[in-house]
């Protein structure tokens, strides 16, 4: 069965007419209404919607809250660490933080939620790919930025977020 994780942005698209995401988000939200596609909110992006904007202004009985519990913490720690081993080098003594972003995807995979909907092409999607690319994760991304393409709910591999070279 299909499932999709909303990330913050989402939610934030979802409930606001003046962005530019906004239609995009309301067509993923109708077509996975139609469809009975459980939709989860991680406490996390309520935690993070709720900053500017009560939780409470979206429609929450059409969505499943997700709480972040013990098995979404152990399985953030692990993806954090294989993302870390990239910049072992440059690793301080400090003490790391896991953001946000990441407990999201560790939620999503922990569930085998395999799709998470953002806007977030910065940080979440690129967090998300490189786990993919080492393995470490399954969770696909779709983009609002991409525009509303139903089929990438079943196939999401037809529009696989690709991280672009660096140039040195």
């Amino acid at each position: 069965m299909i499932q999709v994780s909303l990330d913050t942005s989402f939610l934030i698209s979802f409930a606001d007419p003046d962005r530019s995401n906004h239609a995009v988000a309301v067509e993923y939200f109708r077509h996975c209404l139609a469809q009975r596609f459980p939709m989860w909110i991680s406490t996390v992006a309520a935690g993070e919607f709720e900053v500017k904007q009560p939780i409470s202004d979206l429609p929450l009985q059409n969505f499943r809250i997700q709480p972040y519990n013990l098995p979404h913490a152990i399985r953030a720690a692990a993806m954090f660490r294989s993302l870390s081993e990239e910049n072992a080098a440059s690793t301080e003594d400090t003490r790391r933080i896991i953001i946000n972003d990441l407990k999201i995807i560790a939620q999503a995979e922990e569930e085998q939620i395999s799709i998470i909907l953002t806007e977030d092409t910065n940080t979440l999607a690129r967090i998300a790919a490189r786990l993919r690319q080492r393995n470490t994760c399954s969770v696909h991304v779709l983009l609002l930025t991409d525009g509303f393409s139903p089929g990438k709910l079943e196939n999401p591999d037809q529009g696989e977020f690709t991280i672009p070279p660096t140039s040195t």
